[in-house]
């Protein structure tokens, strides 16, 4: 099929990092799950915000691969093991949505991969 495209993820081949799919009207993006603990996770680890950052980052870097940026993103979804340090997450968030911020949902979970703290999956509209 020629509307959709994969973006194979680096670190497991049974995953998509991304996948744009193209319609008349523009293009949509699917960011999958991003976390921001260090690849390989043997690396050690970062504070939460650095973990913050470090997840935005890659969901910005994963839109550049496919052509759009932040501002196409409409929809976050936020996972978080732990809701205390939510203030933080709001702030850094804000640095990349400075303006009209996409629709949000952040919710408690019980535990993420790689014992991250925080994992965001995205969705972006690129106009045609």
């Amino acid at each position: 099929m020629d509307h959709l495209k994969h973006l194979p993820s680096p670190i497991a081949p049974t995953f998509s990092e991304a996948l744009r799919i193209d319609t008349q009207a523009g293009s949509w993006i699917f960011i999958s799950g991003q976390v921001g603990v260090p690849l390989p996770p043997d690396k050690g680890s970062v504070k939460f915000e650095q973990e913050v950052r470090t997840t935005f980052e890659r969901i910005r870097d994963s839109l550049g691969k496919l052509g759009a940026d932040m501002n196409h993103v409409v929809s976050t979804k936020t996972y978080l093991t732990d809701l205390g340090p939510y203030a933080v997450f709001s702030r850094i968030r804000r640095e990349f949505f400075p303006k009209n911020p996409p629709t949000s949902t952040a919710v408690q979970v019980a535990g993420l991969l790689l014992n991250a703290k925080i994992e965001i999956d995205a969705v972006a509209f690129l106009p045609a």
